[in-house]
């Protein structure tokens, strides 16, 4: 057979008698004419070279297995996230840190970018995410995810609040947070007063003693809010009732609170 991309076939006129040869032998002496060989040569030339039949049908890319398509929505939302697409439009989402990291290796110094996120729906549930890559935008890409997928429910003392004063250690960093009253604000280290807003926290004092590295502080408030003590969870251990708990830590505005 011939092959129709072995040449330039406009120019190559013993490429097209060679065609009309093998035309002619394929009708046989009873149909073979030089119109009809002309006609079906013609004809197929048209096919392959039209420009408009490439338009109508154009090559299909391959598209490899796990690679996804490049628009805004599939980079950033998908089904492995476990939340739906409208409620991943409405989380909050802070970038704290974004720093370029060396990665020593025998072949030299191999450069990447790291990043942490902190994503929250201002409704008590946040997660923190970590990511690296050659660029920028893809290791907050990936930290974003990973934020979403660690995301969790920390409780909240009327919507505002910690429930109770916090000491929590976590390598060389040490932070203290105080509850506080409403309307006292967010008067804690910048870092964390980004992730108050993620989570819904209005009003907290903090202090931190020992290392500053912002990565230490994140999650040292991570751990100290999942370290909270809920009235629940008091009563339960002491053996005593709810309203009592509450009478004694939280007063009277608690307990009509709770009959109301």
């Amino acid at each position: 057979m011939f092959d129709h991309v072995y040449d330039d076939i406009e120019e190559n006129s013993s490429i097209i008698n060679l065609w009309k040869k093998r035309k002619a032998l394929e009708l046989g002496p009873d149909l073979v004419t030089a119109t009809n060989v002309e006609d079906l040569v013609n004809a197929e030339r048209n096919i392959i070279n039209d420009p408009e039949n490439t338009a109508a049908n154009p090559p299909r890319t391959e598209q490899k297995e796990g690679v996804a398509v490049n628009t805004e929505r599939d980079m950033n939302w998908s089904e492995e996230l476990m939340i739906p697409y409208e409620q991943f439009k409405r989380l909050s989402k802070k970038t704290l840190i974004v720093k370029r990291t060396v990665q020593m290796t025998r072949k030299g110094k191999l450069p990447s970018m790291y990043a942490l996120v902190v994503v929250g729906n201002g409704r008590g549930s946040a997660g923190y995410g970590e990511g690296k890559g050659f660029e920028s935008s893809k290791a907050v890409l990936f930290a974003t995810r990973n934020a979403i997928k660690n995301m969790k429910h920390f409780p909240r003392y009327d919507n505002r609040t910690i429930y109770h004063d916090i000491e929590q250690k976590y390598k060389a960093t040490k932070l203290m947070l105080w509850a506080r009253r409403p309307g006292f604000g967010c008067r804690v280290a910048p870092t964390i007063h980004e992730i108050c807003e993620c989570i819904g926290i209005q009003d907290l004092a903090g202090k931190i003693h020992g290392s500053r590295n912002p990565m230490n502080v994140i999650k040292t408030f991570f751990e100290a809010l999942e370290s909270q003590r809920l009235p629940e969870d008091l009563a339960k251990a002491r053996g005593i009732r709810l309203v009592d708990i509450n009478h004694k830590y939280y007063g009277e505005a608690k307990i009509s609170s709770l009959r109301d």
